[in-house]
Formats: structure tokens, sequence, C-alpha cells
């Protein structure tokens, strides 16, 4: 995103001891090029930013990972859901305007590709667990944390009692899975060994996540278009079900 290049960009200037009027001029850039990076207003070339990394003595490298975009499925909702704020930031505002060209505006095609970007199971700060719980335990471990939770995924397409099996792979929203994390782990629940093989996967959620919920049977659940994205984002079965629920819609 602009704002890390900008970060990134003000990071190699002081590792650099020099200032930002003597990079530009090493780099052979505009000092007020180097100045709209570093506050955001442009986003450089990748030729431009290796002339600025080398001019502060440091090597520019570059690296792909999977997408792991909280603001992608947001967008998703913000295009979808009227109750949905109309009023977003610029990277929902960006992810929207992406899944409206990529998508010619076809709901069906927007939920795959927020899926596609979601990447619930790939989040830096995702606590990833398997084995076998009831959804009630999921329900009493957010209750007894005292924070907002959702659930989402293949429970969300199941809806299952409280006493029933967590299908795989279920979401648990909050505020602070490091909170939850503890009354969850143990017993029948273990660190999952790779994302597929996950049961439920614990995440931070957005505080506007958590309109549209709705609650069955002690349990809250995700608002539907969330529980659609999260549901293909995982794949698997639950994947196939949310695709086959979402061309009803």
């Amino acid at each position: 995103m602009e704002q890390d290049v900008g970060r990134l960009v003000a990071e190699c200037i002081e590792h650099s001891g020099l200032n930002a009027r003597q990079v530009a001029a090493r780099a052979g850039v505009a000092a007020s090029t180097v100045h709209r990076i570093l506050n955001d207003q442009v986003s450089p070339s990748v030729a431009t930013l290796h002339n600025i990394t080398a001019a502060c003595g440091l090597d520019l490298t570059m690296s792909t990972s999977t997408l792991a975009s909280s603001a992608a499925a947001a967008a998703a909702r913000a295009i979808l859901d009227e109750d949905y704020p109309a009023e977003v930031d610029a990277d929902i505002e960006q992810w929207a305007a992406r899944l409206d060209a990529w998508t010619d505006g076809d709901p069906v095609q927007i939920v795959e590709e927020a899926a596609r970007a979601a990447g619930v199971l790939h989040r830096a700060d995702a606590i990833r667990l398997s084995g076998e719980a009831t959804i009630g335990r999921l329900a009493s471990a957010g209750d007894a944390s005292g924070q907002r939770w959702a659930v989402s995924g293949a429970a969300g397409l199941d809806l299952p009692s409280f006493d029933e099996a967590v299908p795989r792979i279920s979401v648990l929203w909050c505020e602070d899975p490091s909170a939850i994390r503890p009354l969850l782990t143990g017993g029948t629940l273990r660190p999952a060994s790779a994302p597929h093989r996950s049961t439920v996967v614990i995440a931070a959620a957005e505080p506007d996540l958590f309109l549209g919920t709705f609650e069955r049977d002690r349990v809250v659940y995700a608002a539907p278009i969330q529980i659609a994205i999260d549901a293909i984002s995982v794949g698997g079965d639950a994947a196939t079900r949310a695709r086959e629920e979402i061309r009803t819609w």
C-alpha cells in the first residue's frame, strides 16, 4: 500500500544518515517527489523506489505472499450490503474499485474475488486450531473473553445447535484473538499443523465486521455476506456449499 511505501522510504532515509533532499539528489529524482512519497501523496514506480533505496545504501528486494486483506471483504460488503456504512476508508474504497472492475458488478463474482483476497487462513494474526469442539465451546469462549465476537465460515452455513460439533473450517472473529486462545486451546483443540488442517480459525475483526450479526441458539453469527466470503476463502466443502448458496441470492 502507498502508506507502507512512504514509511519504508522514511526508514531508509533515517538509516542513511542523510536528509530527504540529499537522498533525492543522489537518487536523481526531484526533492518534491521524495516529499510526496513520504507524505503518501504518490505511489512511486519500482525503478524510482530502487534508486531511492540505493541512494540510502540499501538494496530493494521484492516478494509475494498470499493475499490476506480484511479490506477486500469489507469492500464486498460495502458494495452488496445495504446496511454497511456509506463512508469507508481509503483501503476499502480501493478494493471496492478493484472488485467492481474485475467483476463488472456481478454479485456472485464480487463475493468470489473478495474471498480470494481475504485469505483469512493466512492472516498474520490468525490462530489456527485443529481437533474437535462444539459450537457452544466457541460461544462460551467468546462470552468469557468479554469482547465482541461472531462465528463465520462453515459454521455460519450450517448453523449447528449449541452442542453440535464445529464444522471445518469455521472462523471465530473477535477483537483480540490472544484473549480467546487460552480459552480454547488444550483438550481436543490444538494448534493446526497447516492452515488447511484447521477446524477453527480465530482472527481479529475490524469493528464494521460486527454489523449485521445475528444470534441463533446462543451463538452470534456474522452477516450472511461475510459468512459466504469466509466459507469460500477457507476452501473445501464449505466453499462449495457457499457458492451454491450465493447463486440463490
